[in-house]
């Protein structure tokens, strides 16, 4: 095999046209020799190819079936990118690599391979990003990555490693490693801050999908520069005040699926500069006011296929006055929102509330300044006039894009409106209580009418002007008596001594004083409130009878 590499490249140094593609190119694969770049994805090989251009930088050969590397990988000196991912290796022979060293990425993800050492990757100096995800690698042995020292990229994910597969020193060499996935393994704990320390300048750490069940306080103390921190799926019940100290300059969180029964606000809060969090796929009920306190850099919120949520307070986003970007999807037992409850988001863009329970949505739920998408599809909304006038709102905006579930066609005042809102029954309760006092006054005006009626007579008599009385001359005696006329005095009746009194017409009038000129007796005045006209001196003057009376 050495041999006919040997010719190989000597045939092309001597006759140049060889390099070409019609002659080194295999069959389903692609050749370019201007870029340098050869892609057999799904060429049904089962060896690396020999006769390509030996200047090549590029070469794929992506979902093969390729069971083993040999030496002919050593003939393309020039790689800066090898892909042999999705193929059947479970073996890499000890420096296998020596040649490359221009190599900078090295892609053997989802294959079959079981172990690693310190031989595998020698020759691999300059190699920037190395790929081992999905294979079968159950431990780390100690100084297995030293020969790289300008990795910054490991992808150890998809893998069988253990808490002791992963050694102190399984890590050692990696100065300049920015980011480590160790995710969808076999870890029950999280290491000891001794198997950070080689990489104490990562900046992503995804750890999640792991059995980790608690985590340690000050796990993370050495990851000062970590700005990216994933714990999904890692069967997390409750986080402590101290499980983030030392890592207060993260920027991304992700602890979606897990168990938590409530939003871990006390853990949250020393993450200052925190601007994306995930909390979906939890076991709690409510969000409930400030549960983000402290978090006031915080851009981006997501909480998606949380199957026990059902309420979030209108208060839960007070402090988060910076957000950009709301997710809240797929919460089936979400069924409804509370009047302004993204209120005072005045940089909120992005909003997503498809696919949850939510009967009712209105305009008033949301803040539209600076709102850009809006997604309330595949929600069992009532079609009431409050989202017919959200729809509105929506057709009628030029700068929102959105995406809404439809409702019939009907005229504005055909839509049925199956709720009140809470400002309308403010207000009938303020009608209530105004009724209810005007009612109190009328039945206390009932109840002491009568004395009511009292005061208003007094009144009455105490505004009667007052004269003297006055008595005409002629004898009062026996017998006799002169020819001239007597006057009459009419005593006033005290007005408290009548029960019942009844406003007197001209005729009754009339009718009394007619009476007083035939008898001898003084007929009571009735009315204690006579007009003036009819009023002298208490003395009631006689009216002229009628001819016919005579």
């Amino acid at each position: 095999m050495t041999l006919i590499m040997s010719w190989l490249f000597i045939l092309a140094l001597i006759v140049p046209d060889l390099s070409s593609s019609l002659l080194h190119c295999p069959h389903r694969c692609h050749c370019d020799d201007e870029k340098l770049d050869v892609n057999c994805e799904e060429g049904h090989l089962d060896v690396v190819p020999i006769a390509l251009n030996p200047s090549i930088q590029r070469l794929v050969i992506r979902n093969n079936k390729i069971r083993i590397i040999d030496s002919s990988v050593q003939f393309y000196s020039e790689l800066t990118l090898l892909d042999l991912s999705f193929n059947y290796l479970f073996n890499i022979p000890d420096r296998t690599f020596a040649r490359q060293n221009k190599l900078q990425q090295l892609h053997l993800n989802h294959n079959k391979i079981s172990v690693v050492s310190n031989r595998t990757f020698v020759g691999l100096g300059d190699l920037l990003v190395l790929n081992l995800r999905g294979n079968l690698i159950d431990q780390i042995e100690a100084m297995s990555f030293t020969p790289l020292v300008k990795l910054e990229e490991l992808n150890l994910g998809q893998n069988r490693i253990t808490t002791v597969g992963l050694s102190a020193k399984g890590l050692a060499g990696l100065m300049d490693l920015k980011i480590l996935y160790l995710d969808d393994n076999r870890l029950e704990v999280i290491p000891t801050e001794k198997t950070f320390e080689p990489v104490n300048k990562l900046a992503e750490l995804y750890i999640g999908t792991n059995s980790l069940k608690a985590l340690q306080d000050g796990a993370f103390r050495v990851l000062s520069e970590l700005t990216l921190l994933d714990l999904r799926s890692s069967l997390l019940s409750n986080v402590s005040a101290d499980t983030f100290a030392g890592i207060e300059n993260i920027k991304s969180l992700n602890l979606a699926d897990n168990r938590f029964e409530r939003i871990p606000s006390q853990a949250l809060m020393v993450l200052k500069r925190l601007e994306e969090l995930s909390v979906g796929q939890n076991y709690f009920e409510t969000v409930s006011a400030n549960s983000f306190r402290g978090l006031s850099n915080l851009k981006r919120f997501e909480l998606r296929g949380s199957l026990y949520l059902r309420k979030i307070e209108k208060a839960a986003f007070h402090t988060n006055t910076n957000l950009e970007s709301i997710a809240i999807e797929s919460n089936k037992a979400l069924h409804e929102l509370e009047e302004a409850t993204f209120a005072g988001l005045l940089f909120l863009k992005h909003l997503s509330l498809r696919n949850n329970g939510f009967e009712r949505l209105d305009e008033n739920m949301f803040s539209w300044n600076s709102l850009r998408t809006l997604d309330i599809s595949d929600n069992p909304i009532n079609c009431d006039c409050y989202y017919s006038k959200l729809l509105h709102r929506l057709q009628t905006s030029s700068r929102i894009s959105y995406n809404a579930t439809g409702c019939p066609h009907h005229l504005p005042d055909q839509w049925e409106c199956e709720y009140i809102l809470d400002k309308n029954k403010n207000l009938i309760s303020v009608l209530v209580l105004a009724v209810a006092i005007v009612t109190a006054i009328a039945l206390t005006f009932y109840r002491f009418r009568g004395l009511l009626r009292e005061y208003v007579h007094n009144g009455c008599k105490n505004k009667a002007p007052h004269h003297h009385h006055h008595h005409h001359g002629g004898a009062t005696g026996g017998s006799g008596g002169g020819g001239g006329g007597s006057s009459v005095t009419i005593p006033r009746t005290d007005i408290n001594s009548v029960d019942y009194e009844k406003a007197l017409t001209a005729e009754d009038d009339y009718v009394i004083r007619q009476s007083n000129l035939y008898s001898n007796q003084v007929q009571p005045i009735l009315n204690g409130c006579y007009p003036a006209y009819m009023q002298q001196d208490n003395v009631y003057y006689n009216k002229p009878l009628p001819i016919t009376e005579l």
